[in-house]
């Protein structure tokens, strides 16, 4: 097992983007990325080499497996430690701390330009206690992603079982945030 990516990062600015063009080793989404497409390739070439054997174990898991359903094998690396989580896509809201629900409309607001009062107001008028209770929350804990950033990763593991050669979800989890990518699963099966 590894101790922990030896890449060097660039200060990050808070935005989705997405590389996810077939045929490359890595592609990806980034729940804040760096201000770069080819610096985030950069970044996540660099974990893959970092976390080649946890790759080759999610890799086999994920071809031996017939279709894609919730059950799919992802890898989740964490950062901060070195450790690893390989188990199924389903399981990422348990592996991963997120906003609460009605918190999501208010990032969605916000993502869309509207200014931060102007969000809130909106969000406790149409959420009222929900919006407060899931605000305090927030505060207490220091939730990475939202209910969105997991449906798009799970579409992102959804769409790379579906390409040939099959892709796996890898997920990078940094101290501010997590990035998802697709490697491709040929480089790193074992036969047999």
């Amino acid at each position: 097992m590894s101790t922990g990516p030896r890449c060097q990062r660039q200060p990050l600015r808070p935005s989705n983007q997405t590389s996810s063009e077939p045929g490359g080793l890595v592609t990806g989404l980034c729940c804040a990325a760096p201000r770069t497409i080819e610096n985030l390739a950069h970044v996540h070439q660099s974990l893959v080499e970092e976390y080649r054997e946890s790759i080759v174990i999610t890799a086999d898991k994920l071809l031996a497996q017939p279709s894609w359903t919730l059950e799919a094998t992802v890898v989740l690396m964490h950062l901060h430690n070195g450790g690893v989580t390989i188990g199924p896509v389903r399981s990422l809201p348990l592996w991963l701390e997120h906003l609460p629900p009605a918190l999501d409309a208010f990032v969605r607001l916000q993502e869309q330009g509207v200014s931060f009062e102007e969000a809130y107001e909106q969000c406790l008028a149409e959420h009222g206690q929900e919006f407060v209770d899931a605000c305090g929350a927030a505060k207490r804990g220091k939730p990475l992603v939202t209910h969105d950033n997991l449906a798009e990763f799970t579409a992102l593991s959804q769409k790379g079982f579906a390409r040939k050669p099959r892709e796996l979800l890898a997920l990078a989890l940094w101290p501010d945030h997590v990035s998802g990518f697709l490697v491709s699963c040929e480089p790193f099966h074992r036969p047999g």
